[in-house]
Formats: C-alpha cells, sequence, structure tokens
C-alpha cells in the first residue's frame, strides 16, 4: 500500500532514473499540489529532466518513492505527464468507502471531455452519459461516447456496453474526483476514458 513519506524538506535533484507509470490502478491514491513547485518528467541516466511547474490545486495520481520524491502522473494547468515531484508538497486526498449516491452527481471534466452523472429512474443506480474525443493532425477527430447506467459499490462503479469486449470502464470516487480506467475500447482510435476527472465548477458536490 503506497504512503507518503514525512519529510521536511525535498532534495534539489530528482532522482536520475525514469518515472515508470503503469496504468490508472483504482487503488492508486490522489493527492493535490499544497504549493508552487517544479516537477521533472523524462528523466533518464545520462539526460536531463525536463521541468514542468505545478501549481497549489493540481493532482497527482501517485505510484512509488524514492528518497525525498514521489513518481506521479501529474495532472498540471498546461498538461499531464508522468514523472517526480517534492514529496513535501503532496496533500493526501481522502476517499469516502461508502459515499451516497449524491456525491457521484454532477458534470466531471477532463480537458473537453465529459461525464455527466445523474439519478437513475431505477432505484440504486446512476445514470452515465459522456464523451470524449482525441485529436489528430490534419483536424482528424476521434470520438467515443458513453450511455448507460451503473450501480455503485462503495466508491466504485463498473460500466459495461454488454461484454467484456465491448466498452467497459471502471470508476473510483475520491474526494471531488473521479479516477477511472477503461478497456480501449470505448470509441475511436487513441480516445480513452482513462484518468483523472474534476467535478466542474459550475457543478458543485450535492
Amino acid at each position: 500500500m503506497f504512503a507518503l513519506p514525512c519529510l521536511s524538506a525535498a532534495s534539489d535533484q530528482p532522482p536520475r532514473s525514469a518515472c515508470d507509470f503503469d496504468g490508472f490502478d483504482l487503488n492508486a491514491k490522489l493527492a493535490e499540489i499544497s504549493k508552487s513547485t517544479i516537477a521533472y518528467y523524462a528523466c533518464e541516466a545520462g539526460k536531463k529532466c525536463l521541468s514542468m511547474p505545478l501549481k497549489p490545486g493540481d493532482m497527482a495520481v501517485l505510484a512509488r518513492s524514492e528518497h525525498d520524491w514521489t513518481c506521479a502522473y501529474l495532472v498540471g494547468s498546461k498538461g499531464s505527464a508522468q514523472g517526480w515531484v517534492p514529496a513535501g508538497v503532496l496533500r493526501p486526498i481522502e476517499a469516502d468507502p461508502n459515499p451516497p449516491l449524491t456525491a457521484w452527481l454532477g458534470t466531471w471534466v477532463q480537458d473537453e471531455n465529459r461525464i455527466r452523472i445523474e439519478p437513475s429512474r431505477t432505484p440504486g443506480k446512476l445514470s452515465l452519459d459522456g464523451e470524449a474525443y482525441w485529436h489528430g493532425g490534419r483536424d482528424n477527430v476521434h470520438e467515443g461516447a458513453i450511455a448507460g447506467d451503473v450501480t455503485p459499490r462503495g466508491n466504485r462503479a463498473h460500466y459495461e456496453e454488454g461484454s467484456a469486449e465491448a466498452c467497459n470502464i471502471d470508476l473510483a470516487l475520491i474526494g471531488n474526483y473521479l479516477l477511472a480506467n477503461d478497456n480501449n475500447k470505448c470509441g475511436g482510435m487513441n480516445v480513452r476514458f482513462w484518468g483523472v476527472w474534476r467535478r466542474s465548477r459550475s457543478h458543485p458536490e450535492r
């Protein structure tokens, strides 16, 4: 189980090893950046890391620690990357293991992608409606869409379009965020519903 190290200050230099992020495991821990800092990605032996500025409120999906640094999938205002962030600036986000259905409601956003969650007509279920996009060159746009009901179990929910060979998405509600993983079958080429989704400010927590 991942644990944040108790450190008073991070060393100046990030690890020389690559930050290998294996995917969006729903058991992963989430954290917010507590103060402005610089993270580093594309770190490999013999090469200079690339810097990534982060500000308070930016997100991190935690993977592992090495000395004063944490390897994480980082979501900032100017993009995302898997990289090293000083462990001392991470503020863990606690997950309610049994949130009420109302905690799921609202519009969840990830860049231009959207997932809207509303009460279902069936008691105990939620209705999902979402779309995701991938932009290639020369105005080449691939799209994906989901629509259907899910039955939350604790802070988890599973969306499935009829079979394991069709679109499948696993969701975890962690604070005011959704962590999602899919089977890469929910739309056109390169369209994914995975990653961190923020609750839209226009649809605050119920």
